[in-house]
């Protein structure tokens, strides 16, 4: 069996921590919500794998060389020559942020078929996790995206989902009928004030909560920047973050589910689920990229011992 399986975009990154003069040489990565879960949770020991597509390019071989290097199986990924990798472009912004653009319109990332899909119910998955990102690419991920939440009913496989919705991929009228078809065929569903608003028309979260359980969510995380909450029909915790130096925002969500999801496989409970899931969202914070700052078993353990200030 595989512990996680997840599906969707990953894209080549270049990242310019200066302003972008001529000459400046930017950091080149790349990144994705999907992958940056999967990577996350194979620091942590457990098996993951991803399925996607890439351009036969420079940046689709380094995904896949990298993914190899970090412990993720690609055996239903691909390269395909009719579309390129897809190229995000970010700038320091000042307070740990960055303004990003997107080269992802024609790219490969797009193009995840029936087929693959499929085939990686053959891995075995305790977890299927996916994004709202991937429905918002275009009609053919939107179906792969659908086609792997039925699946994973059918085979009684729990669905991770993490919101995730993005405004420069289509418009909230557009996105919310599809999202909340994804959220009642999920276990967990994770998002912020505004994406519950969006799934549910509810703008209180407690509103927006109690009708996503009504769907039949077994577990709906809530978080913002400084606190987040599991709410499931019996109960609810709440757990805050800690305090740090914040280099780079990008992959901090990312990060907080890989966390949260290790410590669900692992029996955790669920203050000690959302408390790694800040952990590992602090890790991510302090470092420039997606995932680079992603943590070792042997490093978030010692984190954990230690007890320090350190937090999302």
């Amino acid at each position: 069996m595989t512990d996680l399986v997840t599906f969707g975009e990953s894209m080549g990154a270049l990242t310019f921590t200066e302003s972008p003069q001529i000459g400046a040489r930017p950091r080149a990565s790349f990144g994705g919500a999907e992958t940056n879960v999967a990577i996350g949770m194979a620091r942590l020991g457990h098996s993951t794998a991803w399925v996607g597509s890439v351009g036969k390019d420079l940046f689709g071989y380094m995904i896949m060389r990298t993914l190899r290097g970090e412990g993720v199986r690609w055996d239903h990924a691909r390269q395909i020559t009719t579309a390129p990798t897809g190229v995000l472009v970010s700038r320091h912004a000042g307070l740990g942020t960055f303004a990003v653009d997107y080269h992802r319109k024609f790219s490969a990332g797009r193009l995840i078929t029936p087929d693959q899909i499929r085939a990686m119910f053959e891995l075995e998955p305790k977890i299927v996790h996916l994004t709202g990102i991937t429905p918002a690419l275009g009609e053919e991920a939107r179906a792969a995206t659908m086609l792997a939440v039925e699946l994973a009913g059918e085979r009684g496989v729990p669905v991770s989902f993490d919101v995730n919705f993005r405004s420069r991929l289509w418009n909230a009228q557009d996105a919310a009928p599809v999202l909340a078809q994804i959220a009642r065929g999920a276990h967990v569903v994770f998002g912020g004030t505004e994406e519950l608003e969006l799934l549910t028309g509810e703008s209180e979260v407690a509103a927006a909560t109690q009708r996503l359980l009504d769907w039949g969510v077994s577990e709906v995380v809530w978080k913002d920047s400084t606190t987040a909450r599991v709410t499931t029909p019996t109960e609810s915790v709440e757990r805050p973050g800690r305090r740090v130096t914040v280099v780079d925002t990008i992959g901090a969500g990312d990060a907080f589910v890989a966390g949260y999801l290790s410590g669900w496989l692992e029996g955790l409970s669920f203050a000690e689920r959302l408390d790694r899931g800040h952990l590992l969202g602090a890790f991510a914070v302090g470092t420039i990229g997606d995932w680079e700052g992603g943590p070792t078993r042997e490093e978030l353990t010692i984190a954990e011992i230690s007890g320090g200030e350190v937090a999302r």
